[in-house]
């Protein structure tokens, strides 16, 4: 909002100085320099989308249990389990999904070797494109 109104007091500055004939804009360095670091702040790597939640609770140790179960089982999908902690609990997530329907064939395989297999709306990872 900030930037909004330093740009439109900016604007409002030149179209004053055109109608002298002159323009002369002070602090566009500063005002390039807050547009680089929301810039850089931006995350552009996630975005909105579904993870399968297999494990829910208070202890480490049984979530990188089930972390480890999880990559013994489907190694090929190892890269996308993430063992995430929100105070006071564990959380153990797989996949990156755009759509529910994309994460059906994955939950039914999953509530084969897993208890409390649940989807859930989750920051997801975009894939490499290649």
């Amino acid at each position: 909002m900030r930037i909004l109104i330093l740009s439109y007091l900016v604007l409002l500055s030149a179209i004053t100085a055109l109608a002298q004939g002159k323009v002369e804009i002070s602090g566009a360095d500063k005002l390039e320099e807050k547009i680089k670091q929301k810039v850089e702040e931006t995350d552009t790597t996630q975005i909105s989308g579904y993870r399968i939640q297999i494990y829910f609770g208070h202890n480490r140790n049984e979530a990188l249990a089930v972390e480890s179960k999880f990559k013994s089982y489907f190694s090929e999908w190892s890269s996308e389990c993430y063992v995430v902690y929100y105070e006071p609990n564990w959380r153990v997530r797989v996949g990156n999904y755009y759509s529910k329907i994309d994460a059906q064939p994955m939950m039914k395989e999953l509530q084969k070797e897993f208890d409390n297999v649940f989807l859930i709306r989750d920051k997801i990872t975009l894939p490499v494109l290649r």
